[in-house]
């Protein structure tokens, strides 16, 4: 590893994936809840059967099926022994109609990685469980399937050879991008443990950007240009069985009261060590003994000239992992957040009109009245902002390499780009909002005629 800091800071720790299943352990429970709501998926599902798509995921029927708890979509297909599958933008919800008494359990919940972190997996889980009790009653066994804890540390790089400065039994592999090496994984199955460049997934993967909120309240400086890098423990259920009392009443909540516990084991089947790049050379040329190989390791924990990086890991601060980011708060910077939205809208627009070129004007259209109805800005005003934003970040950077700055434009810049900027009225309500398109409207009622529409 290399440590960029004196010493790395945690920007965030928290559950990433969590998946439960739950099953009605009261026949009359099971009859007075359960199987009163299956014929109204049954119906939800024939509706959404009726519907054409591409795939499974395309074709579903958006309804409210469990008062008070909004929207969700209930998908054409089931799945194994799951015969409704719903989902909204926190958690997936498969669904059995198995008779009581059978070995599978009558519900499977996913949580999502985005609604754990907002929320804190206390809080998703409530939310979860007032679901649960809707459906199954109050008499239910409840077990983990599956749980994922993860660590974001600012400051520090994974280098070619640090594979070897792990002392452990499992098979390892390799995560590249192109040539770039991006982590490394050890295990599989049962149980995996990752370590990866995250920024380097964000940059693949934008939809993982919300992680940055809690990461620059935390302390992180993006300026700095210094790596983030995540470590992530995956436990499934075989692994997480032994761990856990036998009768259980509340496995989810016992889980949660011992999640440092759960990391420390994570952490004690990898053992890292300190090793020099001349000691990891001498092991990758396997003329070792087993027994020096050991006392190199040995010595290397022992060493206290070394940053015992091991030791930093153990932390596991519960204030940290549940920390509530209020969901709805989690947007990106207002820039980034309008050219996801124009580039989205558009780009899936216009393949769901199976990328008809002269269906590309009328999504233009769309995305014009909408942009301007919603945000009072035209295409033309966001195109500027654009422009502005990246040759303020031009101007910065020359600054930074020591280029003599004549002139400040960058000042006139920002007066131009904040003042451009406040024609965003309702961004941080952006998650609510879904763009509408419909080709009768004419695009004139829209736009006052001073306005321009290029961007």
């Amino acid at each position: 590893m290399k440590f960029q800091l004196d010493k790395p800071k945690i920007l965030s720790q928290h559950v990433d994936t969590l998946v439960a299943t739950f099953k009605s352990v009261h026949e009359r429970d099971y009859n007075n809840y359960i199987l009163k709501h299956l014929p109204p998926l049954e119906e939800y599902k024939e509706i959404a059967q009726e519907k054409e798509g591409f795939s499974n995921k395309s074709r579903f029927h958006k309804c409210e099926p469990f008062e008070g708890y909004g929207t969700f979509r209930v998908f054409a297909q089931g799945m194994g022994y799951y015969r409704y599958i719903l989902e909204n933008e926190d958690v997936m919800i498969f669904l059995s109609n198995a008779k009581f008494g059978s070995d599978t359990p009558q519900i499977k919940v996913e949580f999502r990685a985005s609604y754990l972190f907002a929320v804190g997996q206390n809080k998703a889980y409530e939310y979860v469980l007032g679901l649960i009790n809707l459906l199954l009653g109050s008499n239910y066994e409840s077990s983990v399937q599956r749980i994922d804890l993860a660590t974001d540390i600012w400051g520090v790089k994974l280098e070619y050879l640090d594979a070897m400065r792990f002392q452990n039994s499992f098979k390892n592999s390799n995560y590249r991008k192109g040539s770039k090496q991006t982590g490394i994984g050890f295990g599989g199955g049962a149980f995996m443990f990752r370590i990866y460049d995250k920024l380097e997934e964000i940059k693949s993967n934008y939809s993982k950007h919300y992680v940055k909120a809690k990461w620059v309240i935390n302390g992180y400086d993006e300026d700095l240009g210094l790596n983030v890098t995540r470590f992530e423990a995956q436990f499934r259920r075989t692994e997480l069985k032994k761990y856990i009392p036998q009768h259980t009443d509340n496995e989810i909540a016992y889980v949660f009261t011992h999640l440092g516990n759960f990391w420390i084991k994570a952490l004690q089947k990898i053992k890292y060590a300190p090793l020099t790049n001349n000691e990891c050379i001498r092991i990758a040329d396997g003329d070792l003994k087993s027994d020096s190989k050991r006392q190199i390791f040995h010595r290397a924990r022992k060493d206290d000239t070394r940053f015992q990086f091991q030791t930093f890991l153990y932390h596991w601060d519960n204030e940290i992992s549940d920390f509530p980011i209020e969901y709805k708060t989690i947007v990106e910077p207002k820039v980034e957040v309008a050219k996801r939205m124009l580039k989205g809208f558009i780009a899936t627009t216009y393949k769901a009109m199976e990328s008809d070129p002269s269906a590309l004007a009328d999504v233009l259209i769309g995305m014009q009245r909408d942009m301007y109805e919603f945000e009072q800005m035209t295409l033309h005003e966001y195109g500027l902002t654009k422009v502005i934003d990246s040759f303020i970040k031009q101007e910065k950077l020359k600054e930074r390499v020591g280029v003599e700055v004549v002139y400040d434009y960058s000042l006139v810049a920002n007066e131009a780009y904040f003042k451009l900027i406040s024609s965003f009225q309702n961004l941080d309500k952006i998650h609510e909002y879904i763009p509408s398109l419909s080709k009768s409207e004419d695009i004139k009622d829209y736009f006052p005629k001073t306005h321009g529409a290029s961007a």
